[in-house]
């Protein structure tokens, strides 16, 4: 299958993660002796991806000092550095815009790691004929995180679940990969500040938003001290040759 451009959001303050890593981008964070953008463009590279364009802002010239041109990976970077914080919708509206993106593309929160393969989240997207496909984790403490109901028979979207306190049992959440047609990002505010996951996707559901399950692949999250520090683990684990 064709692989599309992908758009990594790497613009994030991370004010969490402070505690710990200080005096650098989130994406750059160090795990196992590599920054994470290396460990998600390492994986990029071995799923097919060619194009990939880097969402920067906060300390982004970090980003493009560590990673350059993208030969390093075998890759071709671009870069889309924002003038003004724009959230993450406003984000990929503007890297949408300023690097030309006509068709659909793939987007990565540039501050989770997901091992899902993209082929099936792209045949998903394509059998659906959708308008936007989000990769589905499942999780077994959905208390950190948003969840996301799909119908079980179609896939699609029909509700985004806020946090709760004491939720029981595991659940499906967000993983941070998607597939994005071009009718959802010019659905985006140009030059505003948005969040595509609490603005924008809402908007979308029952007009061709699906979700698409993988029940038993990793996910990380590396946006708290706590599960920082389970990244070596998740992304090397125990018996890995890699």
């Amino acid at each position: 299958m064709t692989m599309l451009p992908v758009v990594i959001l790497c613009g994030g303050l991370g004010t969490r993660l402070r505690p710990v890593v200080d005096d650098r981008p989130k994406v750059l964070a160090p795990v196992a002796g590599t920054p994470f953008l290396g460990h998600l463009l390492d994986h990029l590279r071995r799923q097919g991806a060619t194009d990939v364009i880097l969402s920067t802002g906060y300390l982004g010239e970090q980003v493009e000092a560590y990673a350059g041109d993208g030969g390093a990976w075998g890759l071709r970077l671009r870069y889309a550095r924002e003038p003004a914080p724009l959230g993450t919708g406003g984000a990929l509206r503007f890297a949408a815009e300023t690097q030309a993106l006509q068709g659909a593309f793939l987007a990565l929160n540039g501050d989770t790691f997901f091992a899902g393969s993209l082929d099936r989240l792209l045949l998903c997207h394509g059998l659906r004929r959708a308008t936007a496909t989000l990769a589905l984790a499942r999780v077994s403490r959905p208390d950190r995180y948003g969840t996301v109901r799909t119908a079980a028979e179609t896939g699609a979207v029909t509700a985004f679940v806020e946090k709760q306190a004491a939720p029981e049992g595991e659940a499906w959440i967000n993983a941070g990969v998607y597939v994005l047609a071009p009718a959802l990002v010019r659905s985006i505010p140009p030059a505003t500040k948005v969040s595509l996951e609490r603005d924008i996707f809402p908007r979308w559901i029952g007009r061709g938003l699906f979700g698409c399950r993988f029940p038993d692949t990793p996910f990380l999250d590396i946006g708290t001290p706590e599960d920082y520090a389970r990244a070596p683990h998740v992304l090397h684990p125990p018996g890995d040759a890699a």
